[in-house]
């Protein structure tokens, strides 16, 4: 696809990939904007016809792939291995807006340090990465660190390890436009606005480890991310889209059509997994979407393992569920009470750090205040004591910092009844049941 005029649009290609070795499994996704000047008319008229642009994804034979004169050649695998799977297919684990990559059913059990490859990757990457690690960590309730210490640009990269970095230009997609034979290079002649991100996993479907390059053409000069990519929302996307590959999961699209992803009922946005530029487009801007994204990640954490994050609904009095009002995710909007309808406004994610999140923001005490009857809201995710909760023995959801509690107003069952904050009594108004 040929991209006119002084403003480029964010765009990316669609492609399944999946590459099998002989004792090792390997099976990519990346994320692209891509432009195709310099692209064969042939290759342009094919990508034309399918819509989906060129090839974004490829694959690497070990966890340890490393640079030699410049150039890191992903070679196809093994013809009797790829012809072993083509008859023996599985289905791939996926779900409404997630959809992990071919054979991946679990992340490591012992968790990802992701690192980087020279001193520029940290300067330009490095608050996005921290960003996204911490969201990941959250979601997954696995060990996800990072190591600001750059590692060489041939580092061989082993087991636990996630190695991103900046360059110009470095994706080079094979010259069929097709899925085996990827090369990234480190000399600027690569495809023009295209990121790509490798993930190696074992035989058992665990992903060890991965690696991403972000081409430094959406930067400006001095490291800032360009306005005509879309600026600081379009990086924190981009970032959160490369590391979601390197974690395990690939593009969410429904169709070859590029872009064509479910929009969460919980937030109105696209998965970050979409091919195109997507994700909140507010200050949540590099976050995963609740109801999309979270789901294939805590699908893999919870196949290593790990003790992912209670979610579900929150029961009260007359058995109705707390629910932000009309579904909508502006801050400030009232908590109320409302018939259980399983619908994505009820569904909590209870965090080990005190939150309790839906349509991506979380349960909020008005401006911290301790008065009886104060206003529970739905705010933006911030880690102010106004959003720490806690569950009692009794079943009551507390307010860490005033020790107040969620309270029906007026112990009405009636749908839409405001939910407030109030001193703890025996009344069945402050009983709540939490997913757990």
């Amino acid at each position: 696809m040929r991209l006119t005029g002084k403003r480029r649009i964010a765009v990316a290609a669609t492609g399944a990939v999946a590459a099998i070795a002989v004792t090792m499994q390997i099976t990519p996704s990346a994320f692209g904007t891509e432009d195709t000047t310099g692209t064969t008319a042939a290759t342009a008229a094919t990508a034309a016809q399918a819509n989906v642009g060129p090839a974004d994804s490829g694959a690497s034979p070990t966890d340890g792939t490393v640079f030699h004169d410049g150039a890191m050649s992903l070679d196809a695998p093994p013809v009797r291995a790829r012809a072993a799977v083509a008859a023996a297919p599985q289905a791939t684990p996926q779900g409404e807006g997630w959809k992990l990559a071919d054979g991946v059913t679990k992340s490591l059990a012992t968790g990802y340090t992701i690192k980087f490859y020279d001193q520029k990757s940290v300067d330009w990457l490095g608050r996005y990465v921290k960003a996204s690690a911490d969201d990941l960590r959250r979601i997954t309730n696995l060990p996800i660190s990072v190591n600001t210490s750059p590692v060489g640009w041939n580092y061989v990269r082993p087991q636990g390890e996630i190695v991103i970095g900046v360059a110009k230009r470095p994706c080079v997609p094979p010259a069929d436009n097709g899925q085996t034979g990827w090369k990234v290079v480190r000399d600027g002649s690569g495809t023009p606005n295209l990121s790509c991100g490798f993930i190696s996993w074992s035989g058992d479907g665990t992903v060890t480890s991965g690696h991403a390059y972000i081409d430094s053409e959406f930067f400006t000069a001095d490291g800032k991310p360009a306005a005509s990519w879309g600026g600081e929302t379009f990086m924190r996307n981009h970032i959160s889209h490369e590391l979601g590959h390197t974690m395990g999961l690939t593009h969410a699209d429904r169709s070859a059509t590029r872009g064509d992803c479910a929009v969460g009922k919980d937030s109105g946005e696209k998965p970050v997994m979409c091919t195109a530029n997507h994700g909140y487009q507010d200050a949540r801007a590099g976050t995963y979407v609740q109801q999309l994204d979270v789901q294939g990640l805590r699908y893999l954490a919870t196949g290593a393992g790990a003790a992912v994050p209670p979610q579900g609904k929150v029961t009260g009095l007359g058995g109705k569920c707390l629910d932000v009002k009309g579904g909508k995710t502006a801050n400030g909007t009232q908590i109320q009470l409302y018939t259980c309808n399983g619908s994505a406004t009820q569904s909590w994610i209870v965090g080990k750090d005190g939150t309790f999140r839906a349509l991506g923001k979380c349960l909020d005490n008005a401006r911290n205040a301790a008065t009886d009857g104060n206003k529970i809201e739905l705010f933006d995710c911030n880690g102010a004591a106004s959003q720490r909760w806690s569950v009692n023995t009794r079943g009551q959801i507390v307010h860490v910092a005033s020790g107040k509690v969620l309270d029906v107003t007026g112990g009405s069952t009636a749908d839409s009844t405001k939910i407030q904050l109030h001193t703890p009594t025996t009344d069945k108004r402050q009983l709540w049941a939490v997913p757990k």
